[in-house]
């Protein structure tokens, strides 16, 4: 069988497998079994697992999410979040709509949405929005961030997928950030126009930098240390250590923390996200599939926005997407040239977005059930700025 053909049929079986409602760790490590079954010689499967399993990339990997999941249940035990998100009322009901869950999203979480809905809950009511606006505003504004910032772990496992500085990673989709707020915010402003008005506290801008210091510091610092080059679990160990002693955190909540963090669902996630990298490569489905598809002339745009976005709204999982599609679009994004920004950019948006509608997007279920909103509405709205972001992204690809 040809590499291309076992590949397909290894996506198909992890997206089937995804639909019956496997937890996308077994789905992906039984998808990578398939494709090495199929392609290498039997002997050869039992020893890329070891290998895996033996491998630098794929411990740094898991020390990173390991502390990424730390700092975040942290920063939850200590109430950071929810106090930040009171503070941030001051500076106007309608502007604070925007700017809790966003600031909150800051902090990556599983379901985090469900912590800015809650603390939106009250004001959500005194502009009178309905269950699907109250849940898109909240939605859409707490993950302007999980594409760019590295305390996102698909983010992170992007830079190692594609064996390039996490700088890089970032410094590539931090365009994201705007168009997303641009026009995610078109939305928002035609939902807010005629909401009526309401109170908001007084602080005065001292106070307000002072609230928003004591709650984001962590965030700052991290993103700051990231970007100055210190390696991405130095970095998490450091901020998560500060936060403990900071905040005086109680052996019990270190306890808690680190239990939360060593779920064996995620651990396994991250391995068989490495595993399937792996036999990708060892196998050369990618690049056989790369020529297939170049000898059928689909474009590579198509290509670029497609298989991302299939696997992200089938998966509902960022990490899923950036494990499965981009070791498969490795030849569209790393050339002999080096890494095509614009291809990079275009691949991730597609993957991104797929991602955030998709059903089984845990912070969209959360989000909309804890607003009692019909999926349906919500999508209404968040339809349009998707499409428009994904369009600016092919734009960049195809003409610069």
């Amino acid at each position: 069988m040809t590499p291309s053909i076992a590949l397909l049929l290894s996506v198909a079986t992890i997206l089937l497998l995804l639909r019956l409602k496997v937890h996308p760790g077994p789905a992906i490590f039984i998808g990578g079994l398939v494709l090495s079954l199929l392609v290498l010689p039997p002997a050869d499967t039992p020893r890329q697992i070891l290998a895996t399993v033996t491998d630098l990339q794929t411990w740094r990997l898991v020390g990173i999410f390991l502390c990424a999941f730390i700092l975040s249940k942290l920063m939850e035990q200590r109430g950071m979040l929810t106090r930040l998100a009171h503070t941030l009322e001051s500076i106007g009901p309608k502007m604070a709509m925007h700017v809790v869950p966003s600031v909150i999203g800051m902090v990556p979480m599983p379901g985090g949405a469900l912590v800015s809905a809650t603390a939106m809950k009250g004001l959500a009511e005194r502009l009178r929005l309905s269950p699907a606006q109250s849940t898109y505003i909240n939605f859409w504004f707490r993950h302007l961030w999980e594409l760019a910032v590295p305390v996102y772990p698909s983010v992170i496992a992007a830079s190692i997928v594609l064996a390039v500085p996490l700088s890089t990673v970032v410094i590539t989709m931090l365009p994201v950030i705007p168009l997303m707020t641009a026009f995610g915010g078109i939305v928002s402003y035609r939902i807010l126009r005629n909401a009526p008005r309401a109170t908001s506290r007084n602080l005065t801008r001292r106070q307000l930098g002072k609230e928003l210091l004591r709650a984001s510091w962590p965030v700052l610092l991290l993103v700051a240390m990231v970007l100055a080059g210190v390696e991405a679990v130095v970095a998490f160990l450091i901020v998560s250590v500060a936060v403990a002693v900071q905040q005086r955190v109680s052996r019990t909540e270190a306890k808690e923390a680190l239990r939360y963090a060593l779920g064996g669902k995620i651990l396994f996630l991250l391995f068989a996200v490495m595993l399937y990298k792996d036999l990708v490569g060892a196998s050369g489905a990618a690049y056989s599939l790369f020529s297939d598809m170049q000898s059928a002339v689909i474009p590579p745009a198509a290509i670029l926005i497609a298989l991302p976005l299939l696997i992200g709204f089938a998966a509902g999982l960022s990490m899923a997407f950036v494990g499965i599609a981009f070791p498969l679009m490795l030849p569209f994004i790393i050339t002999a040239d080096g890494m095509d920004a614009y291809a990079l950019f275009l691949a991730y948006v597609a993957g991104g977005l797929g991602y955030m509608v998709s059903p089984l997007h845990l912070c969209l279920i959360l989000s909309a059930e804890f607003f009692k909103a019909r999926l349906g509405d919500v999508y209404r709205l968040m339809i349009p700025p998707l499409i428009a972001v994904i369009g600016v992204a092919l734009l960049a690809y195809l003409l610069l």
